[in-house]
């Protein structure tokens, strides 16, 4: 073959196979769903007293026994309100059957449910490796009550800056398909359907971890233990995984950055993201710059309620010299007023607040003494101020420290911390952190560590 007419083909051959490749992808995405449409259900939740939908998601088979996968989010009012809500399935061929909520697994998102009665056919088998970085996976749900539909998209491995392992998806995942499975081109599932962040960025759950939910309930039910409690399943959930988030950021190495006249903690680990801005208009007597950093993902636990948020925030406020010092702090005083905590929680989840102040001391860099003033002592005792013993004086904090416990699980809380330096006429720094469903172990732990990290100049 002369090399003039090997120069001719392989252009031919591209635009040949550019021709092709759209209706063979297509006709393997249709082959898909047809050969796996029988595994797929819509998993309504029904509010008893008008027998209607309250909710819709999407769910999948993964057993001969009738067992279904789909995402705790989906299922968690029939969780935390049996006597109010009951869960219907729909299969793709209009089938419709009562099912039974056997366990849940609330840090990723997780619930297996039975269907009562017959049984379907056709279950999904789960995936023993997870797919190539790049490799097309079709994602499969109920998008909007529009009926079953596959969306292809892109594997690009476990998401960073979380706690939570997800994979990030290249695809659309719309609301409705929330807790469908995403299978591989051997119709094996890889991941779950659990979010969406727009603009063909979606998220999966891994699938190992739907592995271990399974095994785990497996376990249980082998051993004679019946319908499982869910209080207290969800309840060691967030402990060990709350103890599992504590650990990890207070054995990390806590980086300082610059802040007016302090040090603050940064970026501790890569969960936690931070973020700045500062204030510019030239007509405002009080200039502020502010660094706020957060944990990007929060448990899901009810319509109303959140946990597992790590979050703190700092602002280094100051004034022109000629500025009034009462006039300072009454804008200091009313900036502050602001604060509350990160997580969302109803009074039924929790209790109210219980708040202490004091004052605490803290010296300065060079100087003798504790690096901040708390000594051994429980956030919100009280505590004499600690006394430098070098030439500068100590910088002086008014510090509130409050707290709130968990009604359904009582060895949690939220705590919420701030302090505001008090001993400067036109400068202050105003520190804050919330930590949402903690032990007081862990609380105090992190408190004592957050307060004596901070280095003034």
């Amino acid at each position: 073959m002369s090399n003039l007419y090997k120069r001719l083909l392989s252009p031919l051959l591209a635009l040949l196979l550019l021709c092709t490749a759209g209706p063979v992808l297509a006709q393997s995405y249709e082959q898909l769903y047809s050969d796996y449409r029988g595994s797929l259900y819509q998993i309504r939740l029904i509010e008893l007293s008008s027998n209607s939908k309250a909710g819709l998601g999407s769910g999948f088979q993964i057993s001969t026994d009738g067992l279904i996968a789909t995402n705790y989010h989906v299922v968690s009012e029939a969780v935390h309100h049996p006597e109010k809500y009951a869960l219907k399935y729909l299969s793709v061929d209009g089938k419709e059957g009562e099912l039974e909520l056997l366990d849940v697994d609330v840090i990723n998102d997780l619930a297996i449910l039975r269907q009562k009665g017959e049984s379907g056919s056709d279950f999904l088998r789960l995936a023993s490796k997870s797919p190539s970085k790049g490799e097309t996976i079709v994602s499969m749900g109920n998008p909007l009550d529009l009926g079953m539909t596959i969306v292809p998209g892109t594997y690009n491995g476990i998401a960073g800056g979380s706690f939570y392992d997800r994979i990030h998806f290249s695809g659309s995942i719309n609301p409705g398909m929330s807790g469908g499975p995403v299978i591989n081109r051997n119709g094996q599932v890889v991941g779950i359907n659990v979010a969406t962040a727009g603009n063909q960025i979606s998220f999966l759950v891994p699938v190992n971890k739907l592995v271990a939910l399974l095994l785990d309930y497996k376990k249980e039910a082998s051993a004679g233990n019946g319908a499982l409690e869910l209080q207290p399943v969800i309840n060691r959930q967030l402990q060990q995984n709350q103890q599992r988030i504590i650990d990890e950021v207070l054995a990390a190495d806590w980086q300082l950055r610059p802040l007016g006249d302090a040090q603050v903690v940064g970026e501790i680990v890569p969960s936690i993201q931070c973020w700045g801005n500062s204030s510019d208009d030239e007509d405002e007597p009080i200039k502020q710059v502010a660094k706020g950093c957060t944990g990007q993902d929060v448990v899901y636990l009810s319509e109303d309620f959140d946990t597992g948020r790590v979050e703190y925030e700092f602002f280094w406020l100051q004034a022109d010299d000629d500025l009034r010092s009462s006039r300072f702090y009454a804008a200091y005083e009313e900036n502050m007023s602001g604060f509350f905590p990160g997580n969302s929680a109803g009074e039924d989840d929790v209790t109210d607040f219980n708040c202490k102040q004091q004052f605490t001391s803290h010296p300065r860099n060079g100087d003798a003494g504790n690096k901040a003033g708390n000594g051994d002592n429980q956030p919100g005792e009280s505590q004499k101020p600690v006394q430098s013993s070098g030439s500068r004086k100590p910088v002086i904090a008014r510090t509130s420290y409050c707290v709130r416990r968990y009604k359904e699980f009582p060895d949690l809380y939220d705590v919420f911390y701030v302090s505001l330096t008090v001993d400067q006429n036109n400068r202050a720094l105003v520190s804050h952190f919330t930590l949402s469903g903690f032990t007081q172990e862990s609380a105090t732990a992190f408190t004592k560590k957050f307060a004596s990290e901070i280095q003034w100049h």
